[in-house]
């Protein structure tokens, strides 16, 4: 049977070039849904982290009168014979027992027996464990141990306590935990955590020590970036960091970003309330973090959502 002549075989160029534009399209139509698919589950994952770590401040606070302090000395917990500072335990090494971590909690307090310098490793594996209720999804970098430009390796945190506007007028306080009564604002008006991930070079928000590795480190911009808590405004800076910094969009190649809360979502970051709420603040709230920071200031804040 012959083949009419008017019959066409497969496509010409032009037809070619449109299906492939149109297969193009669709795939970037795909891949960007994937990703928004991604992100989303990411802040549920990482707003959920911060439920569980609202949660345990609460437990904490109803067994000892008060929330968990920024940090606390290991000799409160462990005799050492070691005279000097360095030695303390920051919130997220004296929550480990109340988010199911108990044995490196144990395992913690031992390396201290043996050695008081939490950067060696061993005894101290807990510089490289991965908590991964410390970590927002939306950052890889803190489900591995890495290797800064300093030498010092660590895993890292998304989460950083809020010390208020100045002088730990908020709900994270050095040494001695903040008690509910001292939360003159209300604890739905007063935030406790929030997030910013580690940034520059030195990064900056080891979970498991805040110690630099060299004495020299103590003075420099990076050690205020490895503390666990800060304030919501900081109008100094460190090194070639120049203030003021305050809750807005940041860059994890930016060196100097440590100094603000800050996250990789869009828009915006959680935070923790000290009633043990999480609200995703947009950085257009950014006037009302000060008020929202301290515990006593005596003002009423509408929460946006």
């Amino acid at each position: 049977m012959k083949t009419p002549r008017n019959l066409r075989q497969g496509f010409n160029l032009v037809e070619l070039l449109v299906v492939i534009g149109v297969i193009g399209l669709l795939l970037g139509l795909l891949i960007s849904a994937v990703q928004s698919a991604r992100e989303a589950a990411a802040r549920v994952a990482c707003k959920n982290n911060l439920r569980q770590i609202g949660l345990a401040f609460g437990n904490f606070e109803s067994a000892h009168g008060s929330f968990f302090p920024a940090y606390r000395d290991i000799r409160a917990y462990v005799p050492v014979s070691y005279i000097g500072s360095g030695l303390d335990l920051n919130w997220q090494v004296l929550m480990l027992p109340y988010i199911e971590q108990g044995a490196l909690w144990q395992q913690t307090l031992e390396a201290y027996k043996t050695d008081v310098y939490p950067w060696h490793n061993p005894p101290h594996i807990g510089l490289s464990a991965v908590i991964r209720t410390y970590g927002c999804p939306s950052d890889w970098r803190v489900f591995t141990p890495i290797t800064d430009d300093a030498g010092y390796t660590a895993v890292y945190t998304s989460y950083q306590g809020v010390a208020g506007y100045q002088l730990q007028d908020g709900t994270m306080r050095a040494v001695r935990g903040v008690r509910i009564a001292e939360i003159m604002d209300g604890t739905s008006q007063t935030l406790l955590i929030g997030e910013r991930p580690p940034a520059g070079r030195h990064l900056a928000g080891a979970w498991y020590t805040t110690f630099p590795v060299e004495l020299t480190w103590a003075y420099d911009e990076y050690y205020y970036g490895r503390r666990p808590y800060m304030d919501v405004y900081w109008p100094y800076g460190f090194g070639n960091c120049r203030g003021p910094f305050y809750f807005g969009p940041g860059r994890v190649q930016n060196p100097c970003d440590f100094n603000h809360f800050w996250s990789l979502h869009t828009g915006g970051a959680h935070f923790i309330f000290a009633d043990g709420s999480v609200h995703f603040l947009s950085y257009a709230v950014a006037p009302l973090m000060i008020p929202l920071a301290t515990r006593a200031g005596g003002e009423v804040i509408e929460i946006p959502d």
